[in-house]
């Protein structure tokens, strides 16, 4: 299995590491996403709002970013200016937003895959299934002993 940020790095689809996440695009558009693999045919979309998380990681890969930057500039370089500091942080910043994007959703992806049971992160919790089971479970019981009464 390779690395999470190998996958990433490559953006390729993080279940097989062979097909395209991404559509090939030229210019400064925004990246479109496939909605299956290529390769392997996994669904790459999944349901609505299910990359409203992926923001998360692209503000940690931001903040990492810019926290190799600062210690680039201010330790190794010596720069005391905080404005010679600043500017090429949040250049930086804004010349790899649509690599970040990339990144962000190809790693959500591969640790929160589409499809598969994520029913922690709703709000129907496991006991209230539990519940829910137990009385489909008394229907049915009453609907068979109904019938063998006769009603």
């Amino acid at each position: 299995m390779t690395n999470i940020v190998v996958i990433a790095l490559k953006e390729k689809c993080p279940f097989c590491e062979q097909g395209d996440v991404f559509k090939k695009s030229s210019g400064l558009h925004m990246p479109e996403m496939n909605e299956h693999c290529p390769v392997c045919k996994r669904n790459l979309l999944g349901e609505p709002g299910y990359f409203f998380g992926a923001m998360y990681v692209s503000y940690g890969i931001s903040v990492a970013l810019g926290l190799m930057e600062f210690v680039l500039l201010k330790v190794v370089l010596g720069i005391k200016d905080p404005i010679a500091i600043l500017v090429p942080i949040v250049l930086s910043m804004v010349l790899i937003s649509f690599k970040n994007f990339k990144w962000s959703r190809i790693v959500w992806l591969k640790i929160f895959p589409p499809g598969e049971n994520t029913s922690f992160l709703t709000e129907e919790s496991s006991a209230n299934k539990q519940v829910q089971e137990a009385e489909k479970r008394r229907r049915i019981d009453g609907v068979i002993l109904n019938r063998r009464v006769g009603k």
